[in-house]
């Protein structure tokens, strides 16, 4: 499957991206996928469509544990001319939900990961988290991911990611179907799983003696 011209990382940048997610995570997302229909390149391939725009540059830059903890992405609902429907719709209503110190908390760690994009301070509550972007509507089920900054850990996001899959999987039963399910409905979930099967193809390309 081809990838779409709008894609966030280019097949090169993608080759990079993947080879630094096998080197040091290939080991964990193998166990992880372990029993599944999804594979490691799968995985790698959510990533690269998630997150990789923004720590591709930052590998040489800062520690494996640093670029896990700064992705915290989508800030929509509060940045201009955008709007979110799903809880929270922006940082007004989760602050009226949460209060100011927890949602001050999380306005600080977006301003962290602003601060490495070059972008001045917002007081925004942004909405995805993590190298897979859970995303902060399942803050009312899972709240110790987010308040506990526990996507500062690989294994935690890898986890949410997996539970979602199996679900996907297991109402659409076809790999192209689960991982569009993944990032929503409609054409522009379509997208997003045209470019992570393309992103996978990809991966499968990058073995271990490239790692080496």
């Amino acid at each position: 499957m081809s990838l779409r011209s709008d894609a966030p990382i280019s097949r090169r940048e993608a080759i990079q991206a993947i080879s630094w997610l096998k080197k040091n995570f290939a080991k964990q997302i193998a166990v992880a996928v372990e029993g599944t229909h999804y594979s490691v390149d799968h995985i790698c391939g959510i990533a690269c469509q998630e997150t990789a725009y923004f720590w591709l540059r930052l590998i040489d830059k800062i520690s494996v544990e640093d670029v896990c903890a700064r992705c915290v992405l989508d800030a929509s609902g509060d940045a201009p001319n955008t709007t979110r429907k799903t809880f929270p719709c922006d940082t007004k209503a989760f602050r009226k939900e949460y209060g100011d110190e927890r949602t001050d908390a999380l306005i600080e760690e977006a301003n962290k990961t602003r601060l490495l994009r070059g972008y001045s301070r917002k007081n925004w509550v942004y909405k995805g988290y993590g190298l897979f972007q859970y995303d902060l509507q399942f803050i009312r089920v899972d709240p110790d991911f987010f308040f506990e900054k526990q996507w500062y850990r690989f294994d935690a996001c890898l986890e949410r990611v997996m539970r979602e899959l199996r679900g996907t999987w297991a109402r659409h039963g076809k790999i192209f179907e689960a991982i569009r399910a993944y990032n929503g409905a409609g054409n522009r979930a379509a997208a997003y799983a045209q470019n992570v099967m393309a992103y996978s193809g990809f991966s499968g390309e990058v073995t271990e003696t490239m790692l080496a």
